[in-house]
């Protein structure tokens, strides 16, 4: 709408400017088909019958009054009118079912050749006619572009979004040309109908400039047909024009070309940009030769559109470089932080499993009791086991974060609550635990400190053989780091680590050392002095009480 608006100004102007008295009948149904595009966005089909209507009227008032209005591109014609009527081209193609679709268009090409006849009193000029029938292809198509895309239209609004400051700045140079061509070639001193010529230009100025804004997503074909655009802009020229400086050149073409050149060479591989680019250049290649003024200026524009293109793509390549990186990293991360989750949560229910069941086997003759309670314990095992694997499941669809288990969260909530609730289901040796915890604890240590706790629990069931008692120790302390969390873990087995039923993977001191080390604290683990097992952790208190 703030393109159309900008051409209604142009009308005025250029009326004004011309001293025509007919803008006074022609702005208002100029206005009343931008009010006509508007609601085209929502009901294209009775736009385009409105916009229809609009223009049949407005042009009856104009030949009421004998007199026709200065027009850019289409005679008689307003270059709002103009891009309005293509506007409401593409919205029709684009958003009407497929019969209104073409009822609209063909009621807006009917209403736009019934315009330029009342005006004109039934004469026709070939030029407009073929510049009125090239923009309503280009619009056609563009719609048809649109309504094939709207199922999956994410990509077509990224473009959109990216390609938006030149697709305007190519709109304006090519209403600057329309306008410096509306007249006809009178400059040129062409040996052919003038009219032709320009409708040649300002066509093919068109198809370039819309290869150019979908260059992005198709490199190599938008720069081929907008090598051919070129060509046919130029060549019958060649053979009529008595003079190099005759030529028909636009700048809205010469802009667009500079455009596709920087874009195969940033996206096409290097032997389609290659080949691309050199279909460009010979487009252009003669029309330059015999104007030598240009040769200098557009071979350094050629020059700093190739750069710019390398350019371009040399940072897309560091760019892609970088994210696959960063996403090798963040992959890497959600991995160790699965790993360590799967080993720390679900091993350790399905060692408390392994134990309760070894437990029941040898008691089951003397005891009954016993290995009903041991059964208990297992299936209570197996249930918390088979939660935090779905949990686990669904970190891995997506679901939640990788390591946000149900029982990871509840670590958050009351830290000396879960702690107390580990040990009292630890089917292991008896633990004697003391707690002295601070007022607050960060979300991550406290879900951190419960598995380290966790883990060396269930390590003492797999690996402590002839243990008895565990000591657990959780507390707030001074030390290396200042205010520091202290967990100390010991049992009294003997140093000798024996291997649990269906081995062990060796990830269990792995996975607490790297928790540790995420805090930016201490860890260490190892026999102790008078027999046993240690596990030493300390995490720096930043900003807790």
């Amino acid at each position: 709408m703030g393109l159309l608006g900008a051409a209604f100004l142009v009308d005025v102007v250029l009326s004004a400017a011309g001293g025509s008295r007919g803008y006074v009948f022609a702005l208002p149904g100029a206005a009343a088909l931008l009010g006509c595009v508007y609601l085209g966005v929502r009901w294209p089909g009775v736009a385009a019958a409105g916009a229809g209507a609009v223009l049949i009227g407005s042009s009856v008032v104009i030949r009421a009054t004998g007199t026709v209005p200065q027009w850019v591109g289409i005679e008689s014609l307003l270059l709002s009118e103009v891009l309005a009527g293509g506007a409401l081209v593409v919205l029709v193609a684009w958003r009407a079912q497929a019969e209104v679709a073409v009822l609209g268009v063909a009621a807006l090409v009917i209403a736009a050749l019934g315009a330029v006849g009342i005006r004109e009193r039934g004469r026709y000029e070939f030029a407009s006619l073929g510049f009125g029938l090239a923009l309503l292809v280009i619009c056609v198509t563009a719609g048809l572009y649109l309504r094939r895309e709207q199922g999956g239209g994410s990509e077509l609004n990224a473009l959109v979004r990216r390609q938006w400051p030149l697709g305007a700045a190519l709109t304006v140079l090519l209403l600057f040309d329309i306008g410096a061509t509306g007249g006809g070639f009178s400059a040129f001193g062409l040996d052919v109908h003038r009219e032709v010529l320009q409708m040649l230009a300002v066509a093919g100025a068109m198809v370039t400039a819309v290869c150019a804004f979908f260059a992005p997503r198709f490199p190599v074909r938008c720069a081929l047909i907008g090598a051919g655009a070129t060509a046919v802009t130029t060549l019958p020229a060649l053979a009529f024009v008595s003079s190099s400086r005759d030529l028909p050149f636009t700048l809205s073409q010469l802009a667009a070309g500079m455009a596709l050149v920087a874009f195969v060479t940033r996206y096409a591989a290097t032997r389609p940009a290659v080949w691309s680019v050199a279909a460009l250049v010979v487009a252009n290649l003669e029309p330059v030769a015999r104007r030598k003024d240009a040769v200098l200026p557009l071979g350094f524009l050629l020059v700093i559109s190739v750069i710019a293109g390398l350019y371009f793509r040399a940072r897309d390549a560091d760019r892609g470089r970088t994210m696959r990186v960063a996403v090798t990293g963040v992959r890497q991360a959600e991995r160790m932080a699965l790993a360590r989750e799967l080993h720390d949560v679900v091993a350790h229910h399905v060692t408390g499993m392994v134990v309760a069941a070894q437990a029941a086997r040898m008691v089951a003759e003397r005891d009954p009791a016993v290995a009903v309670g041991a059964l208990e314990k297992i299936e209570n095992s197996g249930t918390e086991a088979l939660t935090a694997m779905r949990m686990l499941v669904g970190s891995l669809r997506g679901a939640e974060p990788a390591g946000e288990s149900t029982a990871a969260r509840q670590a958050t909530s009351d830290l000396a609550a879960d702690i107390r609730a580990l040990v009292a289901g630890f089917t292991g040796p008896s633990v004697h635990l003391e707690l002295s915890l601070p007022e607050t604890l960060p979300v991550e240590m406290g879900r951190s400190v419960l598995r380290l706790v966790q883990e060396s629990l269930t390590n003492v069931s797999k690996h402590a053989a002839g243990a008895t008692s565990v000591f657990v120790g959780v507390a707030k302390g001074y030390g290396d780091y200042g205010d520091q969390l202290n967990v100390f873990v010991k049992d009294d087995g003997t140093a000798r680590r024996s291997d649990p039923a269906g081995g062990s993977g060796g990830y269990g001191l792995i996975g607490m050392r790297e928790r540790v080390e995420l805090l930016g604290g201490f860890f260490s683990a190892g026999p102790g002095g008078d027999g046993g097992w240690v596990v030493k952790v300390a995490l720096p208190l930043r900003g807790t009480n």
